[in-house]
């Protein structure tokens, strides 16, 4: 899905959201600016924007010194550009709203600089050889295995409380009615 240049509704507080031209990259951000501080990124712009490149500082001119509304996280969000249902997964440590159908990521308030902060100290505990025209960016790779395996810890502890659910059931059963 490419960017879209209409004007999007934000999916957590239902006001306009402003549109920040990333030069360098080529995108369009949309940023909920004047109420709760929420960032949508159309397909792969997230990729794109990465821990320590111009991006992440025209990003950062918009929020910084802002008060923004606390908003529900855990209410399901509506993507702006497909109007189709979000998901809520958790990746980095940050639980983000992804379209399944386009591709869009919504982040929260101040998610943006948690991830960012995730990869920087990712990147200092492994030591790159970067080439000076590559600029660095979130690894697509990286972010959806730890997406993946906090969804695999979530359906085990499901499994293990289910099991002792049917567990605790079974034995209430036995001492009651045998």
């Amino acid at each position: 899905m490419t960017d879209t240049n209409e004007k999007l509704i934000c999916p957590a507080c239902g006001i306009e959201m402003t549109k920040i031209f990333i030069p360098d990259k080529g995108i369009n951000v949309d940023i909920c600016a004047n109420n709760c501080g929420g960032i949508f990124f159309d397909n792969k712009e997230l990729q794109q924007c990465g821990a320590s490149d111009n991006s992440a500082e025209e990003i950062r001119k918009i929020v910084e010194n802002k008060n923004f509304m606390p908003v529900d996280e855990t209410q399901t969000r509506i993507c702006p550009v497909c109007n189709k249902p979000m998901v809520k997964t958790k990746t980095f440590g940050v639980q983000i709203d992804t379209c399944y159908t386009c591709g869009g990521i919504f982040l929260d308030n101040n998610e943006f600089e948690k991830i960012q902060e995730h990869i920087q100290q990712k990147n200092k505990k492994r030591p790159q050889q970067v080439n000076n025209n590559q600029q660095e960016r979130i690894d697509l790779h990286d972010f959806c295995k730890d997406a993946l395996d906090e969804d695999r810890k979530f359906k085990m502890f499901s499994a293990a409380v289910d099991l002792l659910a049917r567990s605790c059931r079974r034995r209430y059963f036995r001492r009651h009615f045998f």
